[in-house]
């Protein structure tokens, strides 16, 4: 098989899938974003058909088994290019562009395609797809108005945290003097939502297989920051949770994805968010769970999310995944589900 990684090779995750394709005997292509145009370069229609090369290798897009990717939020570019800056944000604009095409019309399981997990741009409309689904999802406010602010943290039993409405990695932060001061100050409308003291459980789901990994002990509100005593163990999901987990990252057209759950002492599942570009390796070396290995189990199962079979299929064939506007108000809520 031809597995290629594609993005950021310093990625740990594109490094360890990597490793991992080697060990089962595959041959790996490394497609650097930053070298794109100077050590390897491609052509390819709406049909998935072309030509990639990498070095002195040629090969057809139909000889490719799967593709790994990891983007950089900054990516570099060719070495000895100078541009200004007003050139030098065009150029990253239309190469990424250019391989968001390219991921988009290749038929090979792609893990994931740009249009994959499309709503996590948007927290709130994220998690109204997640209320929809039929998760428990903690009420929540969007807003920039430190009078509605004050009165929905006000009927918050254990008080609230805050986050960016935006797919942008950020940290979450118990409702404290910061916040009042920059919505007094005015600021971007920011995601408020209710605090659900509880036992944190991440679920990554690989095609139709669920791996769940709880971490307890941190001393913090978000362990990936304040991870000072956090300890990771494998734990159980009821099964209908991990199927609802494995349908909804399906119907987002993701292979790869990571479910946040907050666990009540009574054994409630509350969903925070959906990543569909999640960090993994903490969780597979510290829990044991085998989230690499079946990583590539997908790419070799030839596996298509939403159940359709890219490597027949043109990629106008593919169904799209399409994410309605956000609301233009400053304010939005989010009611918990019943």
């Amino acid at each position: 098989m031809n597995i290629c990684l594609l993005g950021d090779m310093e990625d740990l995750a594109a490094a360890y899938v990597g490793w991992l394709a080697r060990v089962r005997g595959h041959r790996v292509l490394q497609l650097p974003e930053g070298t794109l145009g100077a050590e390897w370069s491609y052509e390819i229609d709406d049909c998935g058909e072309g030509t990639l090369r990498v070095g002195d290798a040629r090969l057809s897009w139909r000889e490719i088994d799967g593709v790994f990717v990891r983007l950089n939020p900054q990516p570099p570019t060719p070495e000895g290019l100078t541009l200004d800056p007003a050139r030098h944000i065009a150029f990253l604009h239309e190469r990424r562009h250019g391989l968001h095409q390219l991921l988009e019309a290749i038929r090979a399981p792609v893990i994931n395609r740009p249009s994959a997990g499309r709503s996590n741009a948007s927290k709130p409309a994220q998690m109204v797809e997640l209320a929809n689904a039929g998760f428990d999802v903690p009420k929540w406010i969007v807003t920039s108005s430190p009078m509605r602010a004050r009165e929905f943290v006000a009927h918050c039993e254990h008080g609230a945290i805050y986050k960016a409405c935006s797919g942008l990695r950020s940290r979450v932060r118990k409702v404290d003097t910061s916040l009042w001061g920059r919505l007094a100050n005015g600021t971007t409308p920011t995601l408020i939502q209710e605090y659900v003291p509880g036992t944190d459980v991440r679920i990554h789901t690989v095609a139709d297989r669920a791996f769940a990994c709880e971490v307890a002990g941190a001393h913090g509100v978000d362990y990936r920051f304040e991870h000072d005593g956090a300890q990771y163990a494998p734990t159980s999901v009821p099964p209908t949770l991990a199927a609802a987990c494995c349908e909804f990252a399906r119907n987002a057209g993701l292979t790869l994805a990571g479910f946040d759950f907050r666990v009540t002492p009574d054994r409630r599942w509350w969903c925070l968010e959906m990543n569909p570009v999640p960090s993994f390796l903490s969780y597979e070396f510290t829990a044991g769970l085998p989230i690499g290995e079946a990583v590539l189990d997908a790419m070799e199962h030839g596996y298509a999310p939403r159940g359709l079979d890219t490597a027949r299929l043109p990629p106008a064939a593919v169904e799209r995944h399409d994410v309605g506007r956000a609301t233009t108000s400053t304010t939005v809520t989010g009611c918990p589900s019943p």
